[in-house]
């Protein structure tokens, strides 16, 4: 059945859930769904949904305030394009969304990415009980809070896995040869990679002590932090404080992720419970591209692991255990491969976008 579907998204940066409404729009289009997104007009999703030919629909979401202003106003694009499903994806969005669907008659489904309660106020609670007709949580540890926390009938809620394109997600024997040699980077040194925004919670702090333990008697390894934030410049004196000067590589934002991924031999993913990690695209990526990892367990991410088949998943903050597999795998080049080789599979098996999307329209179903 085809519908007409908004897909909306009110943050400020481009992280994983705006990478998820580029899939998910990507994907529902090519199945004949139509399908609009709606944005900040500042955000690089605007800009990579005109790419891909998505139709978007800009709107100015703060950070707070003038809610009623932006709910009126999604209220006019759902009666202009003839909206049937609206899909909401942050908290502001998901507020104003809710509304603006209950006025205009039309259904509400609401993806959390978070790994915390959605019940903050009021408007919260009633938005939650009254105006979303489903849930979407992109783990179970997710459903739980919203059971626990949040009071929502779990009936209402659908777990649903994100997922890939594996065939535009590929390693590259030529990114790898471009990425390697702008980092100068000889083919025989062993790269482990972190991909994430440098906040507390994605734990680098601790990925750069795990790293300092093994980094002497592993000579041709060395590692590189993509992203950015707030933590930036006391991670680089921190790897300074550690004498691993020329061993750690911040590269800041790229966008260039397919080479950075196939520059990499090893993929390391250190964050810890209370910030919200759930599901990241960034261990996805690390799966695509073919790379063992070494990870910790915390919100749904040791989902993404087979244990001593693609990798390892530790206790978070355990920097001991993290550097003890670490080291194996940098000790160990036929594991390395091996792992690589089962990290792909696991994708192909279970986390593919054309499985996400099957699943989403299956909650579009369920919402009537």
């Amino acid at each position: 059945m085809s519908r007409s579907i908004l897909i909306t998204n009110a943050s400020s940066i481009y992280a994983g859930g705006e990478y998820y409404v580029l899939l998910l729009a990507t994907e529902l289009l090519s199945r004949g769904h139509r399908v609009a997104v709606s944005c900040r007009p500042d955000n690089l999703l605007l800009d990579k949904c005109r790419a891909q030919n998505i139709p978007v629909l800009p709107a100015d979401f703060p950070s707070t305030g003038k809610l009623f202003k932006n709910v009126l106003l999604l209220k006019r694009i759902i009666g202009r394009e003839k909206i049937d499903i609206v899909h909401t994806n942050t908290n502001y969005d998901r507020t104003a969304g809710a509304m603006a669907a209950r006025l205009a008659g039309v259904k509400h489904v609401a993806n959390i990415h978070s790994f915390h309660s959605i019940s903050h106020n009021l408007t919260h609670r009633l938005r939650n009980r009254y105006w979303t007709d489903r849930f979407i949580t992109v783990g179970e540890c997710v459903k739980g809070i919203l059971v626990r926390d949040d009071g929502i009938p779990i009936e209402r809620i659908s777990t649903v896995h994100l997922g890939l394109d594996p065939e535009i997600m590929q390693r590259s024997a030529e990114l790898r040869a471009r990425a390697r040699a702008e980092f100068r980077l000889g083919e025989g040194e062993i790269l482990l990679g972190n991909v994430g925004r440098l906040v507390p919670f994605k734990g680098q702090e601790y990925l750069l002590r795990s790293f300092a333990a093994v980094s002497a008697a592993h000579p041709a390894a060395k590692l590189m932090i993509v992203g950015d934030g707030e933590l930036d410049g006391a991670l680089k004196h921190q790897a300074a404080g550690l004498s691993l000067g020329g061993k750690v590589i911040f590269t800041g934002f790229r966008d260039d992720i397919p080479s950075l991924y196939s520059a990499m031999d090893v993929y390391v993913h250190s964050s810890v419970e209370g910030g919200g990690e759930t599901f990241p695209f960034a261990v996805l990526q690390a799966l695509a591209y073919g790379l063992p990892m070494v990870v910790t367990d915390v919100g749904e991410v040791g989902a993404m692991v087979e244990p001593g088949v693609t990798g390892f998943a530790v206790r978070d903050r355990d920097e001991r255990v993290f550097s003890e597999a670490l080291g194996r795998l940098l000790a160990d080049q036929g594991l390395r491969e091996s792992m690589g080789r089962e990290s792909r599979n696991l994708l192909l098996r279970k986390f593919t976008s054309a499985a996400m999307a099957s699943a989403v329209e299956e909650v579009y179903r369920l919402a009537g």
